[in-house]
């Protein structure tokens, strides 16, 4: 791990970083998929990384 110093990180760059298994309550994620999401980002992520690998049931019907 890196020290780092607070007044030197740049705002503009900076990304919210999301607690998985929060996020996956939050959004009403089904605790099966919060734990494959664990197993593949770890107990934290980006919205971004979060949004890219959910796998969403297909609900459509014709």
């Amino acid at each position: 791990m890196r020290h780092i110093e607070i007044r030197h990180l740049d705002r503009e760059r900076a990304r919210h970083v999301w607690e998985v298994s929060d996020y996956c309550r939050k959004a009403g994620i089904h605790r099966a998929e919060e734990k494959r999401l664990i197993k593949i980002l770890g107990r934290y992520a980006s919205a971004h990384e979060l949004q890219m690998n959910v796998i969403r049931p297909n609900n459509r019907s014709r």
